[in-house]
């Protein structure tokens, strides 16, 4: 006797087959009619099933028995074939459910549905993607790299390997590639253009995953995703809401037999009768399908890695790569997060005041010094550095940290990880910013970027 929540997953898996080509046959209803009394399927199961992605429904009936997969399976066949024909559409969510419900050795595959609110996935790749580099199976992609693509064309797919995608891009005229940009996204920026330019023609597959899927469309399976190929198996809607539902096939350590061995279960379900022909030549700048997405992505203002850059000239703090500037805080909160993210490279400050004696001496000097430095960065940022205020004083600091947390926070739809720019105490006791040096910035008397730890007049504040 299946429970509650298998018989709505079981619901949510037929509905997706029957509706997969978009006809629903009289004898599909039939079969499904017959499958609900088989399984005692209720119409409290069906509306349960509508709140169900296909992903969560398949994990769930994975954990069943195999003898119970087995059936499911033969049950599902005969859903497909119930208009004795085998759509592409239903032959993808058949493969899906082949990798997840049965047992093949050496097999690991995941299923993850994703939200199309930002992003719509073209229907016809195979994506190769990784959470870190493999350098033995980018070798073996290079060396095979033609076969890999025309057995992958002969199933009527796309076979999307990043560093060629990115190597393409790099063979263009930059400024040409520059305008082409420029005239598909009117309202960026330059500066926002280049950006996205330098990350285009710079971009490997663990960079895709982390820094675009991951971040940008909170897929969080791909921070940690082993080498797999990315197959979209199917289209649904959750609550009202589309869904794309993609197959996550681990190739382990042979990427050639693993996509050879994904083809052979495809095309025991579907005969390809279209072949997809290759865009990618010199001079082409590619705007359809996953170039569309990638371009998409790179240009799409949420969840982005940015850089931070002192602007005291102009009085500003601001994340280049996101094209924000942080707003809602005085003079006095900006001074002190550029001292925070002076002092963050050296471990922090750690306001907290011995008990002892003996070391007091020694603290109120390091506040001195402390306040040293801040006035000069406040005096930097326009202000008198004789009215600076107090940042020992806990009364006086800790309502500036608040507020600087607030307005960062704010911008956590456009920010990835907007937390870890925040000023906060670690586990030591010093309070610091979380992000890399390397990403911190400052505009020079030439008002050009430069790291601050490399800036001369920064670094002679940070050394007083």
């Amino acid at each position: 006797m299946m429970k509650q929540e298998e018989k709505a997953s079981l619901m949510r898996v037929l509905s997706d087959l029957v509706k997969a080509d978009g006809i629903i046959d009289i004898n599909e209803m039939d079969c499904l009619d017959h499958l609900r009394s088989k399984y005692k399927i209720t119409n409290e199961d069906e509306c349960r099933a509508e709140n169900l992605t296909f992903s969560v429904a398949i994990n769930t009936l994975a954990e069943l028995e195999m003898a119970q997969r087995e059936e499911l399976m033969h049950d599902f066949a005969k859903v497909t074939m119930s208009d004795n024909y085998c759509a592409r559409s239903e032959a993808l969510l058949m493969l899906a459910l082949r990798f997840k419900l049965t047992e093949d050795d050496g097999v690991n595959a995941t299923m993850i549905s994703v939200s199309n609110d930002l992003m719509h996935f073209d229907d016809n790749q195979m994506l190769y993607v990784e959470a870190q580099p493999h350098p033995e199976l980018h070798e073996e992609v290079n060396a095979h790299y033609t076969d890999l693509q025309n057995m992958i064309r002969l199933e009527g797919m796309d076979f999307v390997y990043i560093p060629r995608l990115s190597a393409h891009y790099s063979s263009l005229d930059k400024e040409a590639l520059k305008n082409m940009v420029k005239y598909l996204y009117p309202k960026a920026s330059n500066d926002r253009i280049s950006v996205a330019l330098l990350s285009l023609c710079n971009m490997q597959t663990h960079d895709f995953c982390r820094d675009l899927l991951s971040a940008k469309l909170g897929i969080r399976e791909m921070s940690m995703v082993e080498p797999s190929v990315m197959i979209k198996v199917g289209e649904s809607y959750t609550d009202g809401e589309a869904f794309s539902h993609f197959l996550l096939f681990e190739v382990g350590n042979d990427m050639v037999q693993s996509v050879r061995k994904l083809l052979s279960v495809f095309s025991q379900y579907y005969n390809n009768l279209q072949l997809n022909y290759l865009h990618e030549q010199a001079g082409r700048f590619v705007y359809k399908g996953f170039y569309r997405q990638v371009f998409d992505l790179l240009m799409l203002q949420r969840g982005i890695k940015s850089t931070v850059a002192v602007d005291s000239a102009n009085g500003n703090i601001k994340f280049p790569d996101a094209e924000i500037t942080l707003t809602g805080v005085h003079r006095r909160e900006k001074a002190l997060y550029a001292l925070f993210l002076l002092e963050s490279s050296r471990g922090g400050i750690n306001f907290t005041k011995p008990d002892d004696k003996k070391h007091i001496e020694k603290y109120d000097r390091r506040m001195e010094q402390l306040m040293q430095k801040y006035r000069c960065i406040y005096a930097r940022f326009g202000g008198e550095a004789s009215k600076a205020p107090n940042i020992c004083d806990y009364s006086t600091r800790g309502p500036m940290v608040a507020l600087l947390k607030k307005q960062i926070m704010a911008l956590k739809g456009v920010l990835h990880h907007a937390d870890s720019y925040c000023i906060k105490r670690n586990v030591f006791g010093n309070y610091s910013i979380d992000i890399p040096s390397s990403m911190c910035y400052c505009l020079n008397l030439e008002g050009q970027l430069c790291l601050l730890h490399e800036d001369e007049e920064w670094q002679n504040i940070a050394a007083l």
